[in-house]
């Protein structure tokens, strides 16, 4: 069970890099595009997903925490910390980048909302990238 749990834990966050990847790429590929609303509900549908899977991906990793640690028979080791503390910056820019998205499409300043969102993105994605391979470290 622990393994299978562990495998959906690793591929969520796979998913949500992925997803952030082309959520950045839909970002830079609309530039200078604003009339496009195909653009824009391609952008809010990824923001979506994205959102789903980094909530899976919590509700995966508590569940993969109380399983493994929930006895208290075992420390969790610092790459476990730095994992947890990843999760918490990758989600913290995901929420970031719906905000600024929220308000960029209130305000109607694309250009220069769109290029903060981006680094919102972008900084997720890295994030996602580096909790990956502390999962694989922290789950032998």
């Amino acid at each position: 069970m622990f393994e299978l749990l562990k495998m959906a834990h690793l591929i969520t966050i796979a998913m949500v890099s992925g997803l952030l990847l082309s959520h950045y790429v839909a970002l830079r590929a609309s530039a200078g595009r604003e009339a496009e609303t195909g653009m824009a509900l391609t952008r809010r549908t990824l923001a979506d997903i994205t959102s789903f899977g980094v909530a899976f991906a919590w509700i995966s990793g508590l569940t993969l925490l109380w399983s493994r640690y929930g006895t208290g028979d075992r420390a969790l080791s610092a790459w476990f910390t730095a994992k947890f503390l990843l999760v918490c910056v990758l989600t913290l820019a995901h929420i970031m980048q719906r905000v600024r998205a929220s308000q960029l499409r209130r305000a109607g300043d694309f250009v220069k909302g769109r290029r903060v969102a981006e680094r919102w993105v972008s900084f997720a994605w890295i994030s996602a990238l580096f909790v990956i391979c502390f999962a694989v470290i922290a789950f032998k």
